[in-house]
């Protein structure tokens, strides 16, 4: 894992890390508080040699650091204990006194540190001392066996503050802990999900250019709120709208020739009728005349994006005898964008989209608008966007970040990569607000045409029609959550 995809990773998970870290941290505090306090105290003893005549030599010196290391071993012995015991009054036993005590000998020195824990500090600065004096008895009483003398340099007092629990230490050991369970979870997460996260993902799998990220828009009260590049036009993602517009006329070169696009995605409540929609939108605002039309026969919803009734459409066309083209373009309220919609359902979309018929309709539409996106159903689900796409001149890919997997990704673009026809790239949707990389607002000034939001009237001075709810058709609509 690069430093990039790491501090991306970071990014995505950072607030995981910091509860983690902050609730590992409390928590570690709050079982120290609960701890009952050891307090240590400690007895300083002196070893030398017995005492000669003559002036000390350095090897009397290493003698007696030797000494003060063996005598080390020797206070803890149970005659020892068993004296300091009796002698004290302790009211512990061998064992447990042996277990309070420790001693430690300075490296380089001829000291002794007899050190007691407790939990009274009175009492750990009793037993230090007791079993300081039950030892200098134990070796005076076997001098005569015993090379060296001991002496106490330092009396051991009730220590103020305990050893342990360290409250502080603990948390941030503790949360130290968190972080790293956090981080490993996380890691774990990310090795097990196999969506797509960014664009930098997209254009990897894909092996194609990202022509838009579409951060998420949620809380829409109706589907016509799904047109964020009209009802917002100043949003930045009407600009990332705007930005997918841009980089897909050059992808494909638009233009004469190219009109035709296919606007698809690997499955459901993935974003395509809402990209669909939008682009439309934003080429209508810079001066093209353009055409959506909706190739779900299936599950049709791009009549109530744009508030357009469903009654008469492309299934219509295609089942017509001579398909009246004129009848089944509807203007909408937004500038310079027609739509057809889908129709009534028919029993066999795919022969119907495959079609010479389908053929001739989109020959006429090539003819009458400088763009016709066609809004299809999910790539891997049925074929239908696998037949439009060998008569369109460029195809989209639409993602959400999240949702969609990179095997599926991979599947469609292998699968529409066989019409030989140029897919332009990925558009990538419901992505955070710093994948999407747009940090601005734009004011009010655009160089393009504004919304016109009062309704307009079409040649023939007529209203364009709303739409009416298509419950008879049982055609579901995707909720504006998924379909953004």
């Amino acid at each position: 894992m690069d430093l990039t995809l790491t501090w991306r990773v970071v990014r995505r998970w950072w607030w995981v890390l910091v509860a983690a870290t902050i609730a590992g941290g409390g928590l570690g505090y709050g079982l120290s508080l609960q701890i009952t306090p050891t307090y240590e105290a400690t007895t300083t003893l002196l070893v030398t040699q017995r005492e000669t005549e003559g002036v000390v030599q350095l090897n009397d010196l290493q003698t007696a650091e030797r000494l003060a290391n063996t005598f080390s071993r020797l206070v803890t012995l149970r005659p020892v204990l068993d004296q300091a015991i009796a002698d004290g009054a302790l009211p512990i036993s061998a064992k447990d006194l042996d277990e309070a005590i420790s001693v430690s000998n300075p490296t380089g020195t001829q000291l002794l540190e007899v050190s007691a824990r407790a939990e009274d500090p009175d009492f750990a600065a009793h037993l230090a001392n007791t079993v300081s004096m039950a030892f200098i008895s134990s070796n005076q009483a076997e001098l005569t066996a015993r090379p060296g003398l001991v002496s106490i340099v330092e009396d051991a007092l009730p220590p103020d503050d305990p050893v342990s629990p360290r409250p502080l230490l603990n948390a941030v050991l503790a949360a130290m802990l968190s972080l790293g369970a956090a981080g490993a979870v996380v890691l774990l997460v990310e090795y097990l999900d196999d969506t797509v996260k960014g664009p930098e993902q997209a254009q990897e799998i894909t092996g194609l250019p990202t022509l838009g990220r579409i951060e998420r828009f949620e809380g829409l009260r109706s589907p016509r709120e799904q047109l964020q590049a009209a009802t917002k036009p100043r949003s930045t993602i009407a600009e990332a709208y705007r930005t997918a517009r841009t980089n897909l006329t050059y992808a494909i070169d638009l233009g004469r020739d190219r009109k035709l696009v296919l606007v698809t995605s690997p499955g459901p409540g993935e974003g395509k009728t809402t990209t669909a929609a939008n682009l439309a939108v934003v080429f209508g605002l810079a001066g093209h005349r353009v055409c959506v039309v909706d190739t779900d026969l299936r599950r049709p919803t791009l009549h109530r994006v744009y508030g357009l009734e469903n009654g008469e459409g492309l299934t219509n066309l295609l089942l017509a005898r001579e398909p009246d083209i004129d009848r089944a373009v509807q203007r909408s309220l937004y500038t310079n964008v027609s739509v057809v919609t889908a129709g009534p359902l028919p029993p066999n979309p795919s022969e119907l989209l495959g079609s010479a018929r389908m053929q001739e309709v989109l020959e006429r539409l090539r003819g009458r608008f400088d763009i016709v996106l066609l809004d299809s159903p999910p790539a891997l689900v049925v074929t239908d966007a696998s037949v439009l796409s060998t008569l369109v001149d460029g195809i989209v890919v639409v993602a959400r970040a999240g949702k969609t997997r990179r095997g599926a990704l991979r599947a469609t673009i292998e699968e529409l990569a066989q019409s030989a026809r140029p897919i332009a790239g990925v558009i990538l949707n419901r992505v955070s607000g710093r994948e999407a990389g747009y940090y601005y607002a734009y004011g009010r000034t655009y160089g393009e045409e504004e919304l016109v939001d009062a309704p307009r009237r079409d040649d023939e001075g007529r209203r364009p029609t709303r739409a009416r709810r298509d419950v008879a058709e049982g055609a579901e609509v995707e909720s504006p959550a998924e379909a953004s």
